[in-house]
């Protein structure tokens, strides 16, 4: 059941077209959404924290074949 409020804005809005309407919720939604926070900018440096971090007993000729090993075809039919 419908509020008074919102019953009261339905009779004056549903004779619009179909196109008003979409451009109405349209306006209605955006204004309930908050718009995203621009990204952080990317600071110098960052990398570096990382320096050191990894842990391994293989060689680096080892990680690299198995890296090489681990690879897949990403290859599937598309209908263009």
């Amino acid at each position: 059941m419908p509020s008074p409020t919102s019953a009261k804005y339905w009779s004056e809005l549903k004779d619009l077209s179909d196109n008003v309407k979409l451009e109405l919720i349209t306006l209605l939604s955006s204004s309930m959404t908050h718009p995203e926070e621009p990204a952080a900018k990317p600071r110098k440096g960052w990398a570096s924290r990382f320096a050191g971090v990894w842990k391994d007993s293989r060689s680096a000729e080892d990680i690299v074949e198995d890296i090489r090993a681990a690879r897949t075809a990403n290859t599937f039919d598309a209908d263009l």
